[in-house]
């Protein structure tokens, strides 16, 4: 079996290697370092795809779930919980979407190291597990059926607050989750 990729360690050594003026204090959403000091690195590690492979790369995670979302409304503040990716939901309105609603929605995104100073944990869109008979096509032909998908989504789940329809919708199987379809839906 192969270790979780070492996402704190990772983001500790950027810290270690950064020299922070005074003025870089604090980034964007706190102080530097937040996400490793609050704990908010180990509970995302173990849904993480892919570690930055240099500073300005950010870490990616996928199939955020329910337990993990409990956890970080827990630690996260207002200001970090409104952060959105774009056209997205805020962070706290997907959080509180996949607690509630937890065999049918998990989250994906990244996080930006301490190297930066925009330092953060965004969620860029959702899986939504349900729906697997809707007709949905990557160009929205006639006859596409992501209006219905979108409906049930804001209905039903409660994510209400992204500025527009996802910019992608997909049919997935994950490996986690292999008997199951599930729609991704992605904001840039």
């Amino acid at each position: 079996m192969t270790p979780p990729p070492d996402l704190t360690g990772t983001f500790r050594r950027q810290l270690a290697g950064v020299r922070i003026d005074h003025d870089d204090v604090d980034g964007y959403l706190g102080p530097r370092g937040w996400l490793v000091t609050s704990g908010v690195t180990d509970v995302v590690a173990p849904f993480v795809t892919h570690l930055p492979a240099d500073d300005g790369d950010v870490a990616r995670f996928a199939g955020l779930d329910a337990c993990a979302a409990q956890a970080l409304l827990e630690i996260l503040g207002p200001e970090q919980l409104e952060d959105r990716q774009n056209d997205a939901p805020s962070l706290g309105v997907l959080l509180r979407t996949t607690v509630a609603h937890p065999d049918a929605v998990e989250l994906h995104g990244y996080l930006v190291g301490p190297v930066r100073t925009d330092e953060r944990l965004t969620a860029e869109g959702c899986l939504v597990y349900g729906a697997p008979d809707l007709d949905i096509t990557p160009r929205h032909d006639p006859g596409c059926q992501c209006d219905r998908l979108w409906a049930l989504v804001q209905r039903d789940l409660g994510i209400t607050d992204a500025a527009c329809l996802p910019h992608e919708v997909t049919r997935q199987l994950n490996p986690w989750r292999p008997n199951e379809p599930c729609w991704s839906l992605w904001w840039d």
